[in-house]
């Protein structure tokens, strides 16, 4: 079916660890925001306070809040937060590449006037969108809201950052935890369909289903809750139970014990029929809502409880109205019972809005009944692959690269730069400078935006043909000007391109730097030093005294605007000459032995 990709590898079996067991990963994060104390829940889930130094990890400029007034059921995890009316991130240090489960926590408490139950916001990770204009306005404010999500982490950084939707919100955060899951979580082989084979996958968990069992928490800290009030008919359905000890694997390499408890295999819903049963095979259905046309992973947990001997029992699965599988444990060819499975299947969900499971006895089967034990629902949260535009031949002449690039409205010297010829020089020794789209400039669209305060119409500074030009401020506290282009303008990809490989090659104390750029999604986006004492125009005309007397002028010198002429000829004489001319030491002939200009 094309709306539906069964996985290639569709089973994995496991010895299950009592309740009493719990996972100790190797590489953890457990994160009580804007706290200084430390929260024990179980070990090892010790969550540590951001308050306090870490080096493992950061967190980037915000407030912290504290409720005075915490409910005496909730977690003492529960009573600070880290809130910001402006973007900010949280940076862990990776240690060791592979899936990771992370977790975020919200409780909406107040403090003097502030609800955070009236936030909106978004969070991304590893150019994923966790979470999209996300309020706990309408759930309870008795109970915390918990977001999961499943990626792969590559070693290194990782930054979660929280979005406002506008100025007029906040973000906050009260809790993170983020740790490597077990190895073949999910599964890694070449030849599967796998959600998280690559560094390009992300799940959002939706639902995670106890069927015909209460609500329970595994070994990984997850919560699986009944499944009666998906039921579309429940008096369809009969629970049952299992008192006795489940089976262990014997499949080498997919030994997973973390995948479900014991307590979910050992309940389960199912129906049956007799030989002589009616025509019109009956089945139980669960209904649960989805996004619309969206990609889900679909784990099917499953275990043979009822057959009386191996062999006698299989049925089938279908998902919604487009996909049917017959399930048949006893597929592997295996001697006992009792033996945990799961099957794993990729899903589309239509324009309904909603995604149904049904089981249904298979006619054929020696015993004629179906069954289910748990079922997991997890929304896949795109690709991350950015995918880098082809690089052009590189120029021979750099002169040759400037008429391409028109429209660089930046190179001109302005006044008052005060950058003198050894900070140019340490400048031009340290720079990093790049040919052909090198990726060392390159910014993150999330660094954008947290410098520009998701590109506040407050920070705009300029308007032309090419697009907006905002002022931002970047982590390391560096001003800078940032070009948004508009495609609608004119501008594309090439000359986006040639613009990127012209300017981050000009190092120049008459021009301006190329900070950084971003290519990111549909955004284009160049990042420049920002002039803080404004235009040339600014200076040489009084723009006030300007609208009263038109031949206003500013206080500057002769000798200043000589100065400015030979800077701004030095600057288009590198341009034209294609940087052969050294930036400190070009040709100073109108220039005395003591740097004053001679007329």
């Amino acid at each position: 079916m094309e709306s539906i990709l069964h996985l290639l590898f569709l089973l994995q079996f496991l010895p299950l660890l009592s309740s009493s067991e719990s996972y100790n990963p190797q590489v953890k994060y457990f994160i009580n925001c804007g706290s200084a104390s430390k929260v024990d829940l179980v070990s090892p889930r010790i969550f540590v306070g951001d308050k306090k130094s870490n080096p493992s990890f950061s967190v980037g400029k915000s407030n912290y809040v504290q409720n005075k007034k915490p409910l005496t059921h909730i977690s003492e995890l529960y009573h600070t937060a880290r809130i910001h009316t402006k973007i900010f991130r949280y940076m862990l240090t990776i240690t060791q590449t592979g899936s990771y489960l992370v977790r975020l926590h919200f409780f909406p408490f107040s403090f003097k006037k502030t609800h955070l139950a009236d936030a909106v916001f978004n969070v991304s990770a590893s150019n994923f969108s966790l979470l999209s204009n996300f309020s706990v306005r309408n759930n309870s404010t008795e109970f915390p809201v918990i977001k999961e999500f499943f990626l792969t982490i590559s070693e290194g950084n990782f930054d979660i950052y929280f979005i406002p939707a506008d100025e007029t919100h906040f973000a906050f955060v009260n809790a993170i935890e983020a740790f490597l899951l077990p190895p073949d979580f999910f599964i890694d082989d070449p030849t599967a369909i796998s959600p998280l084979r690559t560094k390009d996958g992300a799940l959002r968990t939706l639902y995670r289903i106890n069927v015909g069992g209460s609500q329970v928490t595994d070994t990984l800290w997850r919560n699986w809750v009944p499944d009666d009030d998906y039921l579309t008919f429940p008096s369809s359905a009969t629970t049952y139970s299992y008192d006795g000890e489940l089976q262990e694997s014997r499949q080498g390499r997919f030994v997973v014990k973390e995948i479900a408890p014991d307590v979910v295999y050992n309940t389960f819903k199912n129906m049956s029929i007799d030989n002589n049963g009616p025509s019109n095979i009956p089945n139980i259905t669960w209904r649960f809502n989805v996004s619309k046309e969206a990609r889900h992973l679909v784990r099917v947990h499953v275990c043979d409880l009822v057959s009386p001997s191996p062999g006698t029992v299989s049925f089938y699965l279908n998902i919604s109205a487009n996909f049917s599988e017959m399930i048949d444990p006893n597929s592997q060819g295996f001697s006992e019972m009792r033996i945990p499975l799961f099957y794993d299947y990729v899903v589309s969900s239509d324009d309904s809005g909603y995604m149904s499971f049904s089981i249904t006895p298979n006619e054929t089967s020696i015993k004629k009944v179906a069954f289910l034990n748990g079922l997991e629902i997890m929304e896949f949260l795109g690709n991350s692959t950015i995918k880098m535009p082809v690089e052009h031949e590189r120029r021979k002449h750099l002169a040759l690269m400037i008429g391409s690039a028109g429209g660089v409205a930046l190179i001109l010297f302005l006044y008052g730069r005060g950058r003198s010829p050894s900070s140019t020089t340490e400048r031009t020794e340290n720079a990093s400078i790049v040919t052909n789209l090198n990726l060392k400039l390159k910014m993150s669209l999330a660094e954008i935006l947290a410098a520009t305060e998701n590109f506040n119409p407050k920070l705009l500074i300029g308007e032309g043909g090419f697009g907006k030009v905002y002022k931002g401020t970047l982590e390391s506290g560096m001003k800078v000007a940032v070009k948004r282009s508009d495609s609608s303008h004119g501008q594309g990809l090439p000359e986006f391109q040639t613009e990127i490989m012209v300017l981050s090659r000009i190092q120049h104390r008459h021009l301006v730097s190329l900070v950084g750029y971003c290519n990111e999604g549909l955004e284009m986006i160049l990042v420049y030093e920002f002039m803080e004492k404004g235009t040339l125009r600014d200076h040489l005309y009084d723009r006030k005294e300007c609208l009263k007397n038109p031949s206003a002028e500013t206080e500057f010198t002769w000798k200043q605007r000589l100065e400015i002429c030979i800077g701004s000829a030095k600057g288009l004489h590198y341009l034209h000459t294609g940087g052969k001319a050294s930036p400190v030491s070009a040709d100073n002939s109108c220039f005395t032995s003591g740097g004053e200009p001679s007329y």
